[in-house]
């Protein structure tokens, strides 16, 4: 197996750890508040992602073995239901990390394919264009596909709800799009800020993905209008960019009234893990090149 892949799976758990530990967060759990959540604690994150660690290299390496787009999907689909199972298990049922999952799978599958023809440091220096095509590949018609039963569906899940009132397509949307939250927002956003501390970084880089993002937990929570409103919010706070002391100080104000309001940005939370992720794999593959 490339020697990297490991690392990379050891790169993926950190940054899912970084993005828990990040504070403040407005609506989200960190070690300052539990955000809107009544179920959850920073605490139970933790112990959600050890469920999920050794299910990274997992991607990973099944990404790795595989012999096409469409083969690896299924594996990854496989791989990732058992993934969620022990993290149900570890957190009594309650869902930490279903989205981060998904997109995690997807992500560490494409690269461990990519690997197979590329080392990391082309990978970075393509801006990881090859990862994202992969995606691309696996997920074509996963929208379509998985909403297809809607008409003769009862009951539907949220998600299916915006699908059909709204046209939202969520997660499944920027999956098959390869994530262009990623590719042209997350990563120009990192690379722009690169000079300024990590925390204040990637708290810029939540600020934007909370102005870009079809945020379906927000929508589920508190509609178009809380949706529009966290936008909104998010986008005079980054205005004061040049203060971070009164950014975060804002922050702390939005998290009391998303509190109120009991509304959580859950959908940029899962893309701000996997930019520091790629963040992180830009950092190792510039020290393996002076190492």
């Amino acid at each position: 197996m490339n020697s990297d892949l490991k690392a990379i799976a050891i790169l993926a758990y950190q940054s899912l750890i970084a993005e828990v530990q990040l504070a403040p967060k407005p609506g989200l759990v960190d070690p300052e508040s539990n955000g809107a959540h009544d179920d959850m604690d920073y605490p139970l994150f933790l112990k959600s992602i050890a469920a999920l660690k050794a299910y990274l290299l997992a991607y990973i390496e099944a990404g790795y073995q595989s012999t096409s787009d469409q083969q690896l999907f299924l594996t990854l689909r496989q791989i990732g239901q058992d993934a969620e199972k022990q993290m149900l298990l570890a957190t009594s049922q309650i869902n930490t990390h279903k989205g981060a999952n998904f997109s995690y799978a997807l992500i560490l599958g494409a690269i461990g394919r990519a690997s197979q023809t590329l080392t990391l440091s082309e990978l970075v220096n393509l801006n990881f264009k090859p990862v994202f095509e992969i995606v691309r590949d696996m997920t074509k018609g996963l929208v379509s596909r998985d909403f297809s039963q809607i008409a003769s569906k009862v009951q539907l899940s949220y998600g299916e709800q915006l699908y059909v009132e709204y046209g939202f397509t969520g997660i499944r949307g920027e999956a098959e799009a390869g994530y262009p939250s990623l590719e042209y927002v997350a990563l120009p956003t990192l690379q722009k800020y690169r000079m300024l501390p990590e925390d204040d970084r990637h708290l810029i880089l939540m600020l934007t993905l909370m102005t870009e993002v079809q945020d379906m937990n927000l929508v589920h929570r508190g509609g178009i209008d809380g949706w529009q409103m966290v936008q909104k919010a998010a986008t005079v706070i980054l205005q004061e960019t040049d203060n971070m002391l009164l950014v975060k100080r804002k922050l702390r104000q939005l998290d009391t009234e998303l509190i109120e309001a009991h509304i959580s940005p859950g959908g940029t939370a899962d893309l701000l893990s996997l930019g520091i992720f790629f963040e992180r794999l830009i950092q190792y593959s510039m020290r393996i090149k002076k190492a």
